[in-house]
């Protein structure tokens, strides 16, 4: 019996004693084998020059699966190839960053907080000063950082304009820096409808970006009073192109090549034309005669009329009088467009009219804008303004019992109706050029016959 314990139980015990020992004599050298690999990891704890394993090193002595080790920390993976030794990769997401500017911080702290040197911040933003105004940034701007392999600074890209854009990178020992312009693609739309509740609304609905609308504000102002001659029910039609970023995906407003709006009473067609003989560009009507007025109709967009000329009890005096011009009611601030070209005479604080601006046009017109919240920059006595230029913005100065912009227009001294006033005919197209014109029409109108096909 003693016999057989010592043969059979002394030499298990003896052969689980060995395996045991080179089970601990393996794993050492195994993990003599992966210490190249294991201190470049990022998988280990160093404090005060010490190294100590965590539990994912341990881990490789328990559960290594054949042919790969499962070390990791975050998005950073230890793979064990062929060779027999660890190769760090880093995965794409940690290599490439979008990161945005908040509020009150500048670029470099932006740099820095997202583990680029000083140094290598202070250089790319030195370089980006050359381009634009790095001190002016809006918060919520969008750069794009690119890094090497061992997580190293690499690139850094911003978007300029659209299908414009500027990356500054690392060439050896300096950055330099590359403009890129992507190619775009010209898309042409066609829309049509009914006028529900505003021109603006209703386009909005039918898919126009701001860019488009602002655009046919512009061409129609001089012919159509949004406030007073639109109304619900009646109908337009747009044809015009965007520009689509073929990399980004971005879309932006081009050109508008024919507006319709048929009103109650009448109806107003524009075509924008280029004459290559005599180099004129314009929108004209069916006719060839500019939608460019003398002045346009109103120097505000989208406002409501809230008084017209004529005697009236005054809100604040309290009895009748003459009201010598319109006023308009719209949020305080809004743009205050100069309805001709013109030079300013007077741009100043001025009795009850508050913040004051009266601007000298052609065949003895003035016009005049009253209760300004502030003047836009530049504007100043003795300026030259443009047709549709922003020369200040709503506000409530003066004797007012609101906000509001009261304008008057003066012929020749004396204050008229701004609904009523005869002003100068606008230039029209004559022999040859307008026979080149009606060629076009028909060119125009071939077209959204085409576009209209494809939609039914």
């Amino acid at each position: 019996m003693a016999r057989y314990l010592i043969d059979h139980v002394f030499t298990r015990e003896l052969l689980a004693f060995y395996g045991n020992l080179i089970l601990q004599f393996a794993s050492v050298l195994l993990l003599i084998m992966l210490c190249p690999t294991v201190l470049q990891a990022k998988s280990l704890e160093q404090e005060g020059g010490i190294f100590q394993l965590n539990d994912d090193v341990l881990s490789i002595f328990y559960s290594v699966k054949a042919g790969q080790s499962n070390l990791k920390e975050g998005n950073i993976q230890i793979g064990e190839p062929n060779m027999g030794y660890g190769v760090l990769t880093i995965e794409k997401s940690d290599r490439i960053k979008s990161v945005s500017l908040v509020k009150n911080q500048g670029l470099l702290s932006l740099l820095t907080e997202n583990s680029i040197s000083n140094k290598d911040a202070y250089a790319v933003v030195k370089i980006l000063y050359e381009h634009f105004n790095v001190n002016a940034i809006p918060a919520g701007k969008a750069f794009q950082l690119t890094f090497d392999e061992q997580l190293r600074f690499q690139s850094i890209g911003v978007k300029l304009a659209f299908a414009e854009s500027l990356e500054v990178k690392r060439s050896g020992q300096k950055f330099i820096v590359v403009k890129n312009k992507s190619p775009t693609t010209l898309k042409k739309y066609y829309v049509e409808g009914e006028i529900v509740g505003s021109l603006y609304a209703s386009c909005l609905r039918l898919g126009l970006n701001n860019g488009a609308l602002a655009k046919l504000n512009e061409i129609l102002s001089y012919e159509i009073d949004f406030q007073r001659e639109v109304r619900s029910g009646d109908r337009f039609s747009i044809f015009y192109s965007t520009l689509r970023d073929d990399v980004e995906g971005d879309e932006v407003f081009h050109e508008i090549y024919f507006a319709k709006v048929t009103l109650k009473n009448d109806s107003v067609s524009l075509y924008h034309y280029e004459d290559s003989e005599t180099g004129m560009v314009d929108y004209l009507d069916p006719r060839g005669k500019s939608s460019r007025s003398f002045l346009i109709k109103t120097p505000l967009k989208n406002a409501r009329l809230s008084s017209y000329y004529g005697r009236r009890k005054h809100p604040v005096l309290g009895y009748t009088r003459m009201h010598k011009g319109l006023d308009f009611g719209a949020p305080s601030g809004m743009p205050i467009l100069a309805t001709g070209d013109g030079t300013i005479e007077r741009a100043s604080y001025f009795g009850s009219f508050g913040n004051y601006i009266r601007i000298s046009h052609k065949s003895g017109v003035q016009t005049i804008y009253a209760h300004l919240k502030g003047y836009a920059k530049g504007i100043k006595t003795g300026v030259k303004v443009e047709q549709g230029q922003v020369i200040g913005y709503l506000g409530a100065t003066g004797r007012v019992k609101g906000r509001h912009l009261h304008y008057e227009i003066h012929k020749n001294g004396k204050a008229v109706d701004p609904l009523r006033l005869d002003l100068p005919a606008s230039s029209r197209l004559s022999g040859e050029s307008l026979e080149r014109y009606y060629e076009f029409i028909e060119t125009v109108d071939e077209a959204i016959k085409a576009y209209k096909a494809q939609e039914e």
